[in-house]
């Protein structure tokens, strides 16, 4: 396997697709990944290709992935492509013998995802879906008081954002519980432990609704999902009541702990900063909190949108820890900590079942 011991140790990647996801996030956050090398970035369109070459320094630029794919020292895929082009190139990594860290949400259909999870299955190789939720320190800090407080019995989860007026504007309408919620869904399940069972939901307007879910733990969610919403409204809060104690979470930058004497009262984390953007925010948020986190939002709305760069990946969703905790397992052998195809099927049938009820008006039973 090539791991390049030279670099501390660090697992050989290349990665298909240089567009949004990858400008944003995984090319600027792979030099901060101590188990992450990349040597090799593929895309169909020439200039992207170019120029992400160029800013990350990338040794190898290619247009075919099956280039990219024959290249023995790669161990390791990231595939952040379209939604539609996921699935056939994660299968495509698979049968060329290497790991695949895969944008979510993986697959656009259940045959597609059944499709994949046989090609996983028999792979012997890690397949992780980037639900990168699970690894955002704020969320790691929740999981702990949520063990210590008997499980979650009643979660209040809020994503809102300005979708319909912004990056939502090319997707079909009501189509957000696909390609969104389903982080929303993937944390629930991972902090419950536990399958849904039912859920209901009823909508005002395409891409604005509540959902109610119950889980096969007994533990009853709310999600608020909304499309609508300005640029100084925090896109998204959690609050989790437990057998004996809760927990709030403001953004990812701020968790208030209650009923629990052996967790501090406020935790605050640090934010998530781009190489090609101030990174002030960053300390400011792991010393104010949320506090800071109002300031930047509402700056944004008086001065305007332009004005705060990325303000959604201003804080610390996990991109990084999610990436290279894959890596390091590759590494280690030890157990996937990622949400794997099984995890992020379960999110699809879950938003297919939010999408049945939010049609018939009834409460609709998850059929796998």
């Amino acid at each position: 396997m090539a791991i390049d011991a030279s670099g501390g140790g660090r697992v050989c990647f290349g990665m298909i697709g240089a567009g949004g996801i990858a400008r944003s996030q995984h090319l600027p956050n792979i030099p901060r990944a101590p188990h992450v090398r990349l040597k090799t970035i593929c895309d169909l369109d020439p200039a992207a290709l170019k120029s992400a070459q160029a800013a990350y320094g990338i040794p190898h630029a290619v247009g075919d992935a099956k280039e990219l794919l024959a290249d023995p020292e790669i161990v390791a895929v990231i595939v952040a492509t379209r939604e539609d082009a996921q699935a056939p190139l994660t299968i495509a990594a698979l049968k060329a013998g290497k790991h695949v860290y895969v944008e979510k949400p993986l697959a656009v259909t259940a045959e597609a995802f059944r499709t994949v999870i046989k090609a996983w299955e028999g792979s012997g190789k890690r397949v992780a879906v980037g639900f990168n939720r699970r690894f955002a320190p704020a969320y790691r800090k929740v999981m702990e008081v949520v063990r210590a407080c008997g499980g979650p019995k009643n979660i209040y989860y809020r994503i809102s954002d300005t979708y319909t007026r912004g990056w939502g504007r090319g997707y079909p309408p009501g189509s957000r519980l696909y390609h969104e919620v389903c982080h929303v869904f993937d944390v629930l399940r991972w902090l419950t432990g536990s399958e849904a069972e039912s859920v209901y939901c009823v909508s005002s307007r395409p891409d604005d609704e509540m959902l109610t879910i119950r889980f096969k733990s007994g533990c009853v969610a709310a999600v608020m999902n909304s499309g609508y919403g300005t640029p100084d409204l925090p896109k998204e809060r959690l609050e989790i009541v437990g057998e004996n104690g809760g927990v709030t979470v403001e953004e990812f930058v701020e968790v208030r702990t209650f009923g629990r004497t052996e967790f501090d009262p406020v935790y605050r984390f640090a934010g998530h900063s781009h190489p090609d953007h101030d990174a002030a925010h960053v300390e400011e948020f792991r010393t104010r909190g949320a506090e800071a986190l109002y300031a930047l939002r509402r700056g944004a709305l008086v001065n305007g949108p332009d004005s705060v760069p990325h303000l959604n990946y201003r804080v610390d969703k996990g991109w990084i820890a999610s990436l290279d905790g894959f890596a390091a397992g590759i590494i280690e052998g030890e157990a996937q900590e990622n949400a794997t195809p099984r995890d992020a099927y379960a999110a699809h049938l879950l938003a297919d079942a939010a999408g049945r009820s939010r049609e018939s008006g009834h409460v609709e039973r998850l059929q796998e």
